[in-house]
């Protein structure tokens, strides 16, 4: 018999393998050819009742920009990361949702809430970047083989680790940290939280976040279901108990708790990842391009540094609607005014910006504010307001 965790991972590579080829990893080079690979992640609906499995969002990505290459529009997507890419496709199923009238929210009132005959798991190719991975990537990394200048580059670390927040790979011997991306030293650092770190976050405050919570009740994973570099005990300590120390004496308001997430191994393999490939002997290069797709979209978007694949960055403006990726903030923020300007007029009676806005998420505020008062998680970088004072039109 099929396990669900297999199961769940191939509802999400059989929709990949159905979408077109644009974004896709390829090979690259002519005389040298190299093999791209990625991290492919998605959420799966499973209804109880039924016992089937759909895919209705997906993401694929490695990449994330750093502080000079971000908008103050968000008309980009600052993390492309395929976790952080899922989710985000998973937020505008979510809203569409809130418009069906065969949906999988039950109450007719706001908040809604998801039917409880419903569960939602998260597929991904590897284990999240960050905390969850230390472990497996230190087991399997010879530093005496790494270049002199990266040695250097993760040694120097200690006045970082005594701030409670590090570069990805370093400082392996300190376990339950919060880490930034990229993981590698030699690269420009980010104001990206790593992906053990936001799946954290979503195991205490919901996968909505603040906008939707406006909208419904929060949301959390019933199990994550990881393929390469799978290591029970390190993602166990990552996403669920971390939470549940820096929870443990909160009183948290209602419908907010410390999830614990199952954490489960599959055996289904992604034909792009890193391991699959390296078994075969080819040399690989990481994708430049993410991909997303949620259900109710005919086919995926291409991503490259944040904006569809073939746009270019629009310096000191605001992409034109048509150009905007549809899981960007901004475009989200569209999304999410168009709706509740139907359910919750009295919201909008005012000009708000998306900042303020999410700030109206009393609840949501107040958990996120007990979160952050915890040791776990007191050092998290967030994002600097400037970057979210832009209204629904994309004027700041």
């Amino acid at each position: 018999m099929v396990s669900l965790a297999d199961r769940v991972a191939q509802c999400v590579i059989d929709r990949y393998l159905k979408l077109p080829k644009r974004g896709k990893p390829t090979a690259k080079g002519t005389d040298s050819v190299k093999e791209e690979w990625t991290v492919l992640a998605g959420f799966v609906i499973e209804d109880t009742g039924t016992n089937e499995l759909e895919c209705v969002s997906l993401g694929t990505g490695l990449k994330c920009q750093h502080r000079q290459q971000l908008s103050r529009f968000g008309d980009s997507v600052h993390d492309s990361h395929a976790e952080v890419i899922a989710r985000r496709a998973l937020l505008v199923y979510l809203l569409d949702q809130l418009c069906n009238k065969e949906s999988i929210f039950t109450k007719t009132t706001l908040p809604r809430q998801l039917d409880t005959k419903y569960k939602l798991h998260l597929y991904t190719s590897q284990c999240p970047c960050g905390d969850a991975a230390i472990g497996p990537l230190h087991a399997t990394l010879d530093t005496d083989h790494l270049p002199q200048a990266k040695r250097r580059r993760t040694e120097h670390s200690d006045s970082v680790i005594a701030n409670r927040i590090v570069r990805g790979h370093q400082g392996f011997d300190s376990l339950g940290m919060l880490r930034l991306k990229p993981g590698r030293a030699d690269s420009i650092p980010t104001m990206s939280m790593s992906c053990s770190d936001k799946i954290a976050r979503w195991n205490a405050l919901g996968v909505q976040g603040s906008l939707l919570a406006l909208l419904i009740l929060p949301i959390y994973i019933s199990s994550i279901v990881v393929g390469d570099l799978f290591d029970h005990s390190s993602i166990d300590r990552a996403l669920n108990q971390r939470v549940s120390s820096a929870l443990d004496s909160k009183h948290m308001p209602d419908g907010y708790k410390a999830n614990e997430c199952a954490v489960l191994p599959t055996s289904v393999e992604f034909e792009r990842s890193q391991l699959v490939l390296r078994a075969r002997n080819v040399d690989i290069v990481t994708a430049d391009a993410s991909i997303y797709w949620q259900k109710g979209l005919q086919a995926s978007v291409a991503l490259v540094n944040g904006v569809k694949q073939g746009s270019k960055n629009a310096k000191g403006q605001c992409q034109k609607e048509k150009l905007r990726p549809s899981i960007c903030k901004l475009s989200l923020f569209g999304q999410f005014i168009a709706i509740a300007q139907e359910l919750m007029p009295e919201l909008l009676k005012t000009t708000w910006t998306y900042k303020t806005i999410k700030q109206r998420s009393t609840k949501y505020q107040q958990a996120k504010a007990l979160w952050l008062d915890s040791d776990q998680f007191k050092d998290w970088v967030q994002c600097p307001p400037e970057y979210e004072a832009f209204d629904r039109t994309g004027n700041v």
